[in-house]
């Protein structure tokens, strides 16, 4: 039987109605979730009860799980899924990884070469005001540039570097999570992306750009780059244009980052902790 949903906003986002995701779903069902998925690139299920184990079970569903380079924030004995706040340990370091200032547009498969990938979020614990998570759609936005603009991005790259954007969130928030190693920054060279692609299953037209990750877009100079790549983000995320989930404990929300932009608000939080369960697969489609 198909899931019934509830639009959450004209552009981006549904939410999922009458399902229990700690328990199997079955094909059909499953169906019906990664429909929405395409369709609405974010979905919000709420009521949950999900331990981690489940919700990796869910991720392995969609695709490839992808560990987390922040081992330190990694949930025991469930490498696949991450923990994201403000929650402490007793000794007083952080338990979850935190971005104190949010406002940071971003795809999370910019930095890889696959960027068709789902984010997959759950809510163990939430203040009471704060902790919002913004989104937008990409194919909305390339639907509603000025033609003008499309002109200047149809046929371009664009170049993305996880380690750039790591560095700029540490920097920013001193003391949040360990340094990468050498290593582990080897393994996130520069990526090449088209940056007006279509998407795999839907055939609608989008641009993708994460703006702390751009190294360069073809065809301008480093300074023209990163005014387009403001310009483009700035469209997308027209105060009209986003959906702003506000959380509650047992919410599930999962999104294409092909499709979707997303944003955490700034950690002002009052009246509780934030404590999400992240998880992130590859999605792949023949």
């Amino acid at each position: 039987m198909p899931l019934a949903l509830r639009p959450l906003h004209p552009d981006v986002g549904v939410e999922v109605l009458g399902c229990d995701l700690g328990q199997p779903l079955g094909d059909e069902q499953f169906q019906s979730l990664l429909d929405a998925y395409h369709r609405h690139s974010v979905v919000v299920v709420r009521g949950q009860s999900l331990a981690a184990p489940a919700q990796a079970a869910l991720l392995r569903r969609f695709g490839t799980p992808k560990i987390s380079q922040r081992k330190e924030f990694h949930v025991p004995g469930t490498p696949e899924i991450g923990r994201v706040g403000n929650t402490r340990h007793p000794d007083g370091t952080p338990s979850a990884f935190l971005d104190r200032y949010g406002n940071l547009w971003h795809s999370d498969t910019a930095s890889d070469q696959h960027v068709d990938g789902v984010t997959m979020l759950y809510c163990v614990m939430t203040p009471q005001v704060g902790g919002d998570t913004l989104f937008a759609s990409m194919g909305r936005a390339y639907e509603t540039l000025p033609a003008a603009l499309k002109a200047r991005i149809d046929g371009r790259t664009v170049v993305h570097n996880f380690n750039q954007h790591n560095d700029y969130l540490l920097a920013r928030n001193p003391g949040s999570a360990q340094p990468l190693s050498a290593a582990d920054r080897a393994r996130w060279p520069d990526r090449e992306h088209e940056l007006v692609q279509r998407h795999p299953v839907t055939g609608r037209p989008l641009y993708f750009i994460s703006p702390t990750l751009v190294r360069g877009i073809s065809g301008y100079s480093d300074e023209e780059a990163q005014r387009l790549s403001a310009e483009l983000v700035a469209h997308a995320t027209r105060p009209e244009a986003i959906y702003r989930h506000k959380w509650q404990v047992g919410d599930l929300v999962f999104w294409d980052n092909r499709a979707s932009l997303h944003s955490a608000s700034p950690a002002d939080y009052q009246g509780g902790q934030r404590l999400m369960h992240r998880g992130y697969a590859y999605v792949h489609y023949a």
